[in-house]
C-alpha cells in the first residue's frame, strides 16, 4: 500500500488505583510503513515511526475494502500533561508513564488517505492498578 504521514489524536483515560480518572489529548506523528506480508494474500505488516522516537510494528488484514487491524500490543509514554508543548512542561512536575496497550481497530484506503480507527486498554507497567483506556483513536495518514 506504501508510506504515508500519519497523525495520531484521540481522549485516553487513566484510572488510578482509587478509582480517579484523568483524561489526556494524545497527539502523535510519524511516518507509516504499510508492506504487503508475502506470506498472506490479504496480510499486511505495518510500521509506525514516530517522531518522538517510539516505533512499533503490527499485522493487518484486508477484508474487502476494510484493512482491520487485529490485537497487538505496544510500549508507549504518555506524559502527565500530553498535549501541551514539551518544551514549557517541568518534567518533576509532569513524570513521563510507561504504558503496555493492546490496540485493535480498521480503517478505509479514500483516495491517498488511510483512515484508521483503534480502540486502547492497558495498564502502566510496573503498576497493574493504573489503566488506560481510549475507545476512539483515529488515525489520518497521507499517502507521500
Amino acid at each position: 500500500m506504501g508510506d504515508y504521514s500519519y497523525k495520531l489524536s484521540g481522549d485516553v483515560v487513566i484510572m488510578d488505583a482509587d478509582g480517579a480518572e484523568t483524561h489526556h489529548f494524545v497527539h502523535r506523528v510519524g511516518q507509516m510503513n504499510v508492506l504487503r506480508d508475502k506470506s498472506s494474500k490479504t496480510g499486511f505488516v505495518v510500521t509506525m515511526n514516530e517522531m518522538n522516537g517510539g516505533c512499533y510494528t503490527f499485522q493487518a488484514e484486508l477484508s474487502g475494502d476494510t484493512l482491520v487491524l487485529p490485537p497487538y500490543t505496544f510500549t508507549t509514554t504518555i506524559l502527565s500533561s500530553d498535549g501541551i508543548d514539551i518544551s514549557i512542561i517541568d518534567q518533576d512536575e509532569n513524570p513521563t508513564m510507561v504504558y503496555t496497550v493492546k490496540a485493535s481497530g480498521n480503517g478505509r484506503l479514500n483516495g491517498n488517505m488511510l483512515i484508521l480507527r483503534e480502540s486502547w486498554n492497558g495498564q502502566q507497567t510496573g503498576n497493574p492498578t493504573v489503566t488506560l483506556r481510549a475507545p476512539e483513536m483515529m488515525i489520518l495518514a497521507e499517502k507521500n
